[in-house]
């Protein structure tokens, strides 16, 4: 597999070429050690986060839950002890497998399924829970993703997002990217041989416009939305609602 990520890494996610191919890219090449990078990286942290949210979606038996971009399953199968039933999309195949790996007794019916975000093979009004972890700042077109996330959910459904955030201090915001970009670079190299590997997430975080404008698309696609951040503006939750 060629080191060279097509195009480049600011190239592709400043839109000069081709996103989804650098996501690929990148996925392609991370996906056996992504959640180890993911444990390192945070020092466990990300498990945390993601309980929390299942947590506020507050799923239980009779729901259906569609987990859109769900990498190697982690919230996947989280939500899986809660609902009736769970759908894990995601557009890379590797990922996919890694999350079928994972395969245990639940209570729900779990099924995975490679698919665009922005163009679902789903039917209307059909889940009671849509969420996205992680995956937002990958999206060619997030706002073609909330209008899909939007128009599977039925009524009063629930929309739940959580993703790096924008801390709104400058300095602070350029601290924590500092860390993240060189962090990152440490990893790509120990656990990929190659630095560039990991130096996706914290560019993608450079380029991504942020929690508040995520919420503004929200209410665009037609969600009753809000946002909060936590651990010092790290991480930020954004939680839509379709009306009824």
């Amino acid at each position: 597999m060629s080191d060279a990520p097509p195009s480049g890494l600011r190239a592709g996610l400043s839109g000069r070429a081709d996103k989804q191919a650098l996501v690929d890219w990148v996925f392609d090449r991370v996906a056996d050690r992504y959640d180890l990078g993911n444990d390192i990286m945070s020092a466990g942290w990300h498990t945390r986060w993601k309980r929390r949210l299942v947590a506020l979606a507050d799923v239980r038996p009779h729901h259906r839950v569609l987990d859109i971009a769900c990498g190697t399953g982690d919230i996947t199968w989280m939500l899986a002890e809660h609902a009736g039933e769970v759908v894990g999309t995601d557009i890379n195949a590797n990922m996919l497998a890694l999350a079928e790996s994972k395969r245990r007794d639940v209570p729900a019916r779990v099924s995975f399924l490679e698919a665009d975000a922005g163009a679902l093979p789903l039917p209307d009004e059909h889940f009671d829970v849509v969420t996205c972890v992680y995956a937002g700042r990958g999206f060619p077109d997030i706002p073609a993703v909330l209008r899909e996330a939007h128009r599977v959910l039925k009524p009063g459904g629930q929309y739940w997002h959580l993703d790096f955030a924008r801390p709104r201090n400058r300095a602070w915001d350029r601290v924590y990217r500092g860390y993240m970009l060189a962090s990152g670079a440490v990893l790509g190299t120990v656990l990929h041989g190659s630095p560039r590997s990991y130096m996706y997430i914290p560019l993608s975080m450079r380029h991504y416009a942020g929690q508040d404008w995520l919420e503004r698309r929200m209410v665009d696609a037609g969600f009753r939305a809000r946002t909060w951040t936590t651990l010092g503006q790290i991480m930020a939750f954004n939680h839509g609602v379709k009306a009824e």
